[in-house]
């Protein structure tokens, strides 16, 4: 009984909730920052198909998650990047979820490092649903990345924290991407989310979410990032099957 009671507690405390893979932007992030006066117009379009088993019905999980994206870059190292956060939920209405903004800086070329780096800090408000308060809260982001030949591989250990709500805090939530590029046209990969958890405690795994899948990167052409995947959830607290699609466009001089 004891044992019962402390892991309910823990999960009303640590629940996922507040450290969970966002379904608003679904993405690994590579640590070159966009060129000066550069601009480029991000579209996140992710759709869950089917929440976590733990949901009574999994048809309320159907949301599909619409994220714009904007970065700019500010100068050589540096850019600033805005988004807006918005859904259609199940029932087909489409609701307003939240906005921030991400300053990024990564590490100089001329440093001569092994590994690519950069690091950015979002921070804004957001909110589940309409019906739910907007609360503050962000995400420190590292971004290690490396290139071999044709194959690629980008490390972000994410930290995710809520500055205001009952849940404030900080918690892991770590990405990997690796990618494989045929004909200098299309990548091959596979992309990994992840939400172990608070600092002031790990969750037990089956209450952690971890989310695996194929993915395909489209080089069609220097200004046009395309990106699309197909996730499933290994545990039973992961949504269990999100489509992702990411459109962008690079405006510049």
């Amino acid at each position: 009984m004891r044992k019962l009671l402390a892991f309910v507690l823990s999960f009303i405390l640590f629940r996922p909730a507040l450290f969970a893979q966002a379904d608003d932007e679904i993405q690994v992030y590579a640590s070159p920052t966009i060129q000066p006066k550069w601009t480029i117009f991000e579209l996140h379009s992710n759709y869950t198909f089917r929440g976590t088993r733990m949901l009574a019905d999994p048809a309320s999980a159907r949301w599909q998650n619409e994220t714009l994206e904007i970065t700019h870059g500010v100068r050589k190292n540096f850019e600033l990047g805005f988004y807006t956060f918005s859904g259609i939920s199940p029932q087909g209405d489409f609701q307003y979820l939240g906005n921030r903004i991400r300053p990024r800086v990564t590490a100089p070329q001329e440093w001569n490092w092994p590994v690519g780096a950069s690091l950015s800090c979002e921070i804004g408000f957001s909110r589940p649903h309409k019906d739910s308060a907007f609360l503050w809260g962000g995400e420190l982001r590292p971004i290690v990345d490396k290139t071999w030949g044709n194959f690629y591989l980008s490390f972000n250990p994410n930290i995710e924290f809520a500055l205001t709500g009952s849940e404030k805090g900080a918690g892991l939530t770590p990405q990997v991407k690796s990618v494989y590029t045929l004909g200098k046209k299309y990548g091959l990969g596979i992309e990994y989310y992840g939400a172990l958890g608070s600092f002031r405690r790990l969750l037990p795994y089956g209450m952690q979410e971890h989310l695996l899948g194929p993915a395909v990167d489209l080089y069609l052409h220097p200004d046009w990032e395309i990106n699309a995947g197909f996730l499933f959830g290994l545990t039973d607290n992961s949504n269990q099957r999100i489509f992702k699609l990411l459109l962008g466009r690079r405006i510049g001089k």
